[in-house]
């Protein structure tokens, strides 16, 4: 046989409700009064929002934007890849280069070397004729792949580059504009012996930086062709 069927009465549910509500209610004033009479609960909020925001902070920066920044690469890899080949060939030195087997040379600068007066006119004359020609291809080059290098990958380091290359540039420019006023205030074809001193020290600079740009677009083409 069954037992008697046991029930809750009435009034004990009517006191466990009650009870309830007032244990509520009694946490909500507790909760006020540590917010009112003590910074504990604002410094745990202030805390726990500090310690939220830095670990959103290095998710986004380690993780997210690392992840999104390979799937954005691997995105536009071959125009990428066409990107920085260009920049390459449009630096080569066409007569010392063999760009079908990838052989590049860079187009230097030449230091002037006449021994005469004339024949250093001339040959600074050219000299910044090919400056000029250069700062414009250069430009050119710059122009049509900057923006999408700096949006697509890493490249900020070849574009500084090209940006010190261009500086150099102008420094030569000006080194060879200062000479050829020496030079015209000489009276005579002889040249004083330490007139090309300066501007022999800025070509070959500007020869290195054309030299490091060329090494960061290998460096650089080599790289993204693994990702």
């Amino acid at each position: 046989m069954r037992g008697p069927k046991r029930t809750t009465s009435p009034f004990f549910r009517d006191v466990l409700q009650v009870g309830t509500i007032l244990g509520a209610l009694a946490l909500i004033l507790i909760i006020i009064w540590i917010d009112i009479s003590t910074t504990l609960w604002q410094e745990m909020v202030i805390l726990s929002g500090l310690a939220a925001g830095l670990v959103s902070f290095l998710l986004t920066t380690v993780f997210i934007n690392r992840f999104h920044q390979r799937q954005l690469e691997a995105r536009w890899e071959p125009v990428t890849h066409m990107a920085l080949t260009s920049l390459l060939h449009q630096l080569a030195d066409e007569k010392h280069s063999d760009l079908s087997r990838g052989a590049i040379s860079p187009r230097f600068l030449t230091i002037p070397s006449a021994i005469d007066s004339p024949s250093l006119h001339i040959q600074l004359e050219k000299l910044r004729h090919i400056i000029f020609k250069e700062q414009n291809h250069l430009t050119s080059v710059l122009g049509r792949w900057s923006e999408f290098l700096t949006s697509t990958g890493n490249n900020t380091d070849i574009l500084r580059t090209a940006a010190e290359l261009a500086l150099q540039l102008e420094q030569v420019r000006d080194s060879a504009l200062e000479t050829e006023q020496r030079l015209a205030a000489t009276n005579t074809t002889t040249l004083p012996h330490d007139i090309l001193t300066e501007l022999t020290q800025e070509i070959n600079s500007c020869n290195d930086q054309l030299s490091s740009l060329i090494d960061s677009l290998k460096t650089r083409k080599s790289e993204h062709s693994r990702i």
